[in-house]
């Protein structure tokens, strides 16, 4: 995955050059395994990922406002405690009902973003001109 290190975050790609469907915010450079392991898995899904190093210079709600207007689908947050208890906070940023949800177990994790990126790619391939 190609880390964001500028102060601003951005929901596109530097290695695809297209809108992330997923960006992973990490609180803690001492979990990067971590986060590595779950790129990987979104990524076998079909997702283009990007991570970012949050820094205290820049809000979370900053992050996820300036992502969701790019049109990055969901914002995962990874910090010591969720790498020690195998969680996952996730924000589904796009489509009618945008959802937080907080401390979900890996594997449920993985199912729920299997399923909404399913429903989410169906609906895009609906767009006309949309690649």
């Amino acid at each position: 995955a190609t880390v964001l290190t500028e102060a601003k975050s951005s929901g596109i790609n530097a290695e695809y050059g297209q809108v992330s469907d997923c960006l992973i915010v990490i609180c803690n450079r001492d979990i990067r395994n971590y986060s590595d392991a779950i790129i990987h898995r979104l990524k076998e899904l079909g997702m283009v990922c990007d991570s970012f190093f949050w820094s205290d210079n820049m809000s979370l709600q900053q992050i996820v406002s300036d992502i969701t207007k790019d049109g990055v689908l969901y914002a995962t947050v990874l910090t010591e405690a969720s790498a020690i208890d195998k969680t996952v906070n996730i924000h589904v940023l796009q489509g009618k009902n945008p959802k937080d949800f907080r401390d979900v177990p890996l594997n449920d994790a993985f199912d729920l973003l299997e399923r909404d990126f399913k429903k989410a790619t169906l609906a895009r391939a609906q767009v006309p001109g949309y690649l």
